[in-house]
């Protein structure tokens, strides 16, 4: 069995005297990383050179030989670290890479729309001619469909543009740190006049153990540091899903809800039985934290003199609105990372279930990254009312850190048909209510052979159902 490896990024929070001088050295290096960013759009033919190479090659331009050679472009900036540099230099190449292929990428598209277009024209014209009431094109037909007319069409919109900003986090390579244990690191600071090593302590969740710490990037937003450290851990089981389907193990099917059961696990077997339900709540809880959150956005905008219950058009509504220009964003903030918790502690569960049932493969449904695309009605609300993505996201992850793999399978019927029969079915809350196949939110089912039960656990069943029908049936 080979082994694999799986890369976590930990934040963790640093503890500091000067913050000053962590905004020198940003600014330094978001200086230096403008002056290779505007050096390499001089010459975009480098570009066909590998990173490494293009690396050496900038910095043959701007920085003095050893046999004394002077730079064509020297480093307008003096005493710069050499690995404070080259973290910039890689900084800008993947900046200027990134820009140059959404551009390619749009004009490639641009000059698709335009052969389209001129087709269209020589089609329209063709069209014109046969008429017997119209044996030419006027002149002001002429102008509307010129290759000038095409140029200066509405196709020219969404033109990737250069960026506004030339800015990216530091990232501190091997010499820019050291003595990295478990409670403090030492950073290499600009002050402004000269660098000096810099002792912080750091406080956040503990490193594993026998894991590799990598190169960390420091990320400073108003009054906090933060340092990103990517963490490699090694998996010992790196087989693939089709490996472990061909070796007939059994795995875990999950259904992902929007109410208090926030997920709802099944064990298949290798003989296809469903097993061990398992309901992961919360929901409900969730609910009520963002209701608070959102009360406080619109107690925020109507004033402190405003009635308790008076109604604003903002709470869900504003949820439309950029982010960054949101009235009240710190609690629009505090949803999203209140949701982060809530998804990270749900996919947690989700993997600790599937190491207890001794399960190798996790079967999450497929849901479509758009919510304007979502057929379903829970799907098609904002991202602050459904979290299943985040949940399926954070699993997959999670799980091959340790040694499972997370799949997606497309839920067909899943939540419309019985698991045991087949049968269309009905759904209802109570018992005191009339089932109703077009219900939605309907927590237990009943189908005409009078099967019933857990509707969400019902959609697990089938989910692992389907998926074993699929690939399992015929392994030996």
């Amino acid at each position: 069995m080979s082994a694999g490896y799986a890369i976590t990024t930990y934040k963790i929070q640093l503890n500091y005297k000067h913050l000053d001088w962590f905004k020198q050295t940003q600014a330094l290096f978001d200086n230096v990383l403008a002056f290779y960013y505007q050096l390499l759009e001089k010459q975009p033919e480098a570009l066909s050179l590998t990173n490494q190479n293009l690396l050496r090659h900038l910095e043959l331009q701007t920085i003095k030989q050893r046999d004394g050679t002077l730079p064509k472009t020297p480093l307008p900036f003096e005493k710069i670290p050499l690995y404070f540099r080259r973290a910039a230099i890689n900084a800008a190449i993947s900046m200027y890479r990134s820009y140059t292929s959404k551009l390619r990428d749009w004009e490639a598209g641009q000059e698709k729309q335009m052969e389209n277009e001129e087709l269209r024209v020589e089609n329209s014209g063709t069209e014109s001619q046969s008429d017997s009431g119209l044996n030419q094109i006027g002149k002001a037909d002429l102008f509307q469909y010129s290759p000038l007319s095409i140029l200066n069409s509405p196709l020219k919109k969404g033109r990737p543009s250069r960026p506004r900003r030339l800015h990216m986090s530091m990232l501190y390579y091997k010499g820019m740190y050291k003595d990295f244990d478990e409670k403090s690191i030492m950073l290499k600071l600009y002050t402004g006049k000269a660098w000096a090593w810099v002792k912080h302590r750091y406080t956040g969740r503990p490193f594993p153990e026998n894991a590799e710490r990598m190169s960390p990037t420091i990320v400073t937003k108003k009054k906090k540091v933060m340092l990103h450290i990517p963490v490699k851990e090694i998996v010992e089981d790196s087989r693939t899903a089709k490996e472990r389907v061909q070796q007939n193990e059994k795995f875990v099917a999950v259904a992902l809800t929007g109410s208090d059961t926030l997920a709802v696990c099944t064990t298949i077997q290798a003989d296809g039985r469903a097993t061990a339900p398992y309901f992961i709540k919360g929901g409900k809880e969730l609910a009520h934290r963002r209701k608070l959150l959102l009360g406080y956005t619109k107690r925020g905008i109507a004033g402190n003199n405003a009635p308790r219950l008076m109604t604003q058009p903002i709470g869900n509504d504003a949820l439309v609105v950029p982010q960054e220009h949101r009235p009240n964003k710190k609690y629009y903030e505090k949803i999203t990372r209140v949701t982060d918790h809530y998804a990270h502690e749900v996919s947690r569960e989700i993997v600790d279930y599937a190491i207890k049932q001794g399960a190798k493969l996790i079967v999450l449904p497929e849901l479509k990254e758009s919510f304007d695309q979502a057929k379903k009605p829970y799907l098609g609300k904002s991202p602050y009312d459904f979290i299943g993505r985040r949940i399926a996201r954070y699993v997959q992850y999670k799980a091959w850190q340790k040694g499972l793999v997370a799949m997606t399978s497309k839920p067909y019927y899943a939540s419309t048909r019985c698991y045991y029969c087949g049968a269309s079915i009905a759904k209802h809350n109570t018992e005191y209510q009339n089932p109703s196949p077009n219900f939605y939110g309907g927590k237990n089912f009943v189908c005409k052979e009078g099967h019933k039960g857990s509707t969400a656990l019902n959609s697990a069943r089938n989910l692992g159902k389907g998926f074993y029908e699929r690939f399992y049936t015929g392994v030996a």
